[in-house]
This record gives structure tokens, C-alpha cells and sequence, in this order.
């Protein structure tokens, strides 16, 4: 890393790509330096309104840039196991965009390739890193709402319209439940743990993948997630987290930077507002410089550990509705 800039390389160049690359122009100290795309006139697009930006089609020379300091893959799902461990062997920084990867075996092998290099990871479920996330986890913590019971959270966004293959091929890891599923899947994960028992239900299109997904998380202190995706119809995108002294009610859209309230059994509403500016995938930039500075290989906020097991999560329910790829 340079003295005055924290260097980011981009594999893809599509929505995603272009929201992360809008939303470090908040940091200072964080910059757009290469990018990869399998048509350089694409990448070069791409870099236009980027100074000092690179561009690059092919993968090679683009790792072998000296001016990459962390390498953000931001490509269909089929291809992140792939890239995330050449990129890892090339001794670069990843950040991973979600679903992490299609498979909990593929992220094994991306989290074997990050301790053989002693490199650096980061699954980019963004939402982990975010200023609400943080004090809802906190007021959980302190027992306002005292010992969770349930939970219940919805992702549905009418993408009938959109004709872009990575959301409706089977062949590249589309369907709502890894577009869509992962954010409610990690989400009760992050506050309840891995579930001991998934029932799920699923609709499919004529291409093979699902159109909407029902999922119940069950857990062995009676514990209940109520789970939902869809990509042919919308809802508000809230989540409720329900204890034995209140709940926390999110408002849409519950994984972005957005608003809570704290209701809690006598009566109390405490509103948190949203007072962020900027989409939020910056947090996680912020989250992979303070790893490569620590020297440290994983977040504390979202280890390996916890991507495996909600990778494992999806891999059951995958089963139970039968989504292959």
C-alpha cells in the first residue's frame, strides 16, 4: 500500500462493481486502480471517469499490476471460486462479492487457498459491516429485548424485467436463493446461529432455478427463523428480531443502511434513524485495509468460519428443494 492511497483492483465491470467503485469515493484514502473485464473496451469504459485507473482483459497481467493493494470480484457466482484463488496465489487481498461462492466445498477450497497464502479474505455480505448491524448486535447483547425466540426476514425484488443471464441461468449460479436468499440465510446466522433442522419450499422457472424460496430455520432451544426470497415479486424488505422483552423492527430494506425501532413489553418504542450517506459497501473496504494492516488473514466481524457455515446452510437447502448447478 502506497503512503496516501489503499489501491482496489476490480474483476467485473457490471451494477455491483459500479456501486462499490461510487461508494469508496467517501474514503480519502481509497482509490480504483485496475480493473478487469473480458472486453477491454468495456474496461476501459469502466475506467474513464477514474484517474489513474488501469484496464485490463487479461487476468494475468492484471494481477501482476504492483498497484493493487486488494482485489474486489464482483463477477457472476459461478466464477468467484475460481478467481478469489488465483487471485489469492497471487498474494492479493480479496473481497469476495456475495454469494461467496456456489457451494460450501467451493469455499473451503477458497478459505484453504487464503491460509496456504497467508492472504487475506473477505466474504463481501456487506451487511455485516454495517453501522445498524453493529447496534442492533449491541442492543441484542445488553438484553433489551432479552433472550430471542424468533426472527423473520424477507427478500423479495420483482426481477422479471431484468434480463440479465447471472440472475436466471443455472449454469452460472442464478435463482433467488443465491442472489437474493444468501442476505436473509447470513442474516439469521448472525443473530441466531447455525440452525440444527431446515425445512424449505421452492418455485422453479423453465430455465431450472428458483423463482422464490420459503425457508424455516429450527433450533434446539425452540428457536424459529421465518425466511423468504423471490425474484418475480416484491415486498418491503424488513426483518423482526422477537425476545422475551420486545422486538427490533428493521425497515426496508433491512440489509442496507437504514432505520430500526426498539419496541419493547412496557410499552417503549425507541427509533433509531438512518443517518448514513452513501450506499454502505464502503464499510467493507474499510473492514479488508484494517485486515492487511493488522496482518491478520480473516475479519473478527465475519471469520471463515461463519461464511462455512452459512455456505453449509445453503447447500441444505438447496438439497431439500432440489437446486442444482
Amino acid at each position: 500500500m502506497s503512503d496516501k492511497y489503499f489501491n482496489w483492483g476490480i474483476i467485473g465491470t457490471g451494477g455491483i462493481a459500479n456501486a462499490f467503485s461510487n461508494d469508496i469515493k467517501y474514503l480519502e484514502n481509497h482509490r480504483i486502480s485496475a480493473v478487469l473485464s473480458r472486453s477491454i473496451d468495456t474496461a476501459k469504459s469502466f475506467c474513464s471517469n477514474k484517474p489513474n485507473c488501469a484496464e485490463y482483459d487479461d487476468i494475468n497481467l492484471f494481477l501482476n499490476s504492483s498497484n493493487l493493494d486488494a482485489v474486489y470480484i464482483a463477477t457472476p457466482n459461478n466464477l468467484h471460486c475460481d478467481q478469489t484463488i488465483k487471485t489469492l496465489n497471487a498474494g492479493k487481498p480479496v473481497l469476495c462479492e456475495k454469494p461467496f461462492s456456489i457451494s460450501k466445498k467451493e469455499s473451503e477450497l477458497m478459505v484453504a487457498a487464503s491460509n496456504d497464502n497467508n492472504v487475506a479474505m473477505l466474504d463481501g455480505m456487506w451487511t455485516r459491516y454495517l453501522p445498524h448491524i453493529s447496534n442492533i448486535q449491541s442492543i441484542i447483547k445488553d438484553g433489551t429485548i432479552g433472550d430471542i425466540e424468533s426472527l423473520s426476514a424477507f427478500h423479495h425484488q420483482n426481477l422479471s424485467g431484468v434480463n440479465n443471464p447471472r440472475l436466471w441461468t443455472r449454469e452460472l449460479g442464478g435463482g433467488s436463493l443465491l442472489d437474493l436468499g444468501i442476505y436473509i440465510v447470513s442474516f439469521a446466522h448472525m443473530i441466531m446461529g447455525a440452525p440444527n433442522e431446515i425445512e424449505a419450499s421452492a418455485s422453479f422457472t423453465d430455465e431450472g432455478v428458483d423463482s422464490k424460496t420459503s425457508i424455516i430455520f429450527k433450533y434446539d432451544n425452540l428457536q424459529i427463523a421465518t425466511l423468504s426470497c423471490s425474484m418475480v415479486d416484491s415486498m418491503p424488505n424488513r426483518a423482526v428480531i422477537s425476545g422475551t422483552n420486545g422486538y427490533i423492527d428493521i425497515d426496508p430494506t433491512f440489509y442496507a443502511p437504514t432505520s430500526f425501532r426498539v419496541c419493547t413489553n412496557d410499552g417503549a418504542i425507541v427509533e433509531h434513524p438512518n443517518e448514513y450517506v452513501g450506499h454502505g459497501l464502503r464499510e467493507q473496504a474499510l473492514e479488508l485495509e484494517k485486515c492487511t494492516k493488522n496482518n491478520t488473514i480473516e475479519s473478527s466481524i465475519f471469520p471463515h468460519s461463519e461464511t462455512l457455515q452459512v455456505m453449509g446452510s445453503m447447500d441444505k437447502i438447496r438439497s431439500i428443494i432440489g437446486l442444482q448447478f
